[in-house]
């Protein structure tokens, strides 16, 4: 009998634009080891605040240095938090407020079936975030509230499980966006 199983999660994010399919992100991305094990022991044990609840975004994973070149912070697998979240959406559909287009779903690998893969799809529409520009390129800030460079996955108590650090996005009220993050579980 085996005692000792190695557990590897491995996560992905690809966005793309709601309206013409094209893709915007595609990456992999970091994940958070000790929260991680965390929240699989609360999902084992059918405790409170294991599922994956939101799927948060900030504008702090990247600055400008003074030769003006793009800086990436590394992703935050030792933290609390992303490090300026400033919006996030609901994914976990056993909560009301889910809206109907966000999901958090589990399917597993064929034999052998020693891998898994759990799919969080949200949507960001046209409407949302509230206070967005109207349209692209009218905010010339980098870092203005709505110009992406970090996604998160957190569970409903704040626990980051993984986070991904990009190019800057800017979400405008014409623009919509696809999130699929997906996590591949594999133990061996």
């Amino acid at each position: 009998m085996r005692e000792h199983l190695k557990v590897q999660v491995l996560g992905h994010v690809n966005i793309r634009d709601a309206r013409t399919g094209a893709l915007v992100l595609d990456k992999t991305n970091a994940v958070h080891p000790q929260n991680m094990a965390i929240a699989i022991a609360r999902s084992l044990a059918r405790s409170d605040n294991g599922a994956i609840y939101k799927m948060c975004y900030g504008n702090g994973g990247t600055f400008f240095n003074s030769s003006n070149q793009i800086v990436y912070k590394s992703p935050n697998t030792n933290g609390v938090d992303l490090y300026n979240e400033t919006y996030f959406v609901l994914v976990d559909e056993q909560d009301t407020l889910t809206p109907v287009t966000n999901s958090v779903t589990a399917s597993a690998s064929p034999v052998p079936a020693i891998t898994s893969i759990v799919t969080i799809v949200a949507e960001l529409g046209a409407s949302e975030p509230a206070g967005q520009a109207v349209a692209d390129n009218l905010t010339t800030n980098p870092e203005a509230l709505f110009v992406f460079d970090e996604i998160g996955l957190k569970t409903s108590d704040n626990l980051l499980l993984s986070h991904l650090i990009f190019s800057p996005i800017e979400k405008t009220a014409n623009r919509a966006f696809i999130i699929t993050y997906t996590l591949t579980i594999s133990v061996s």
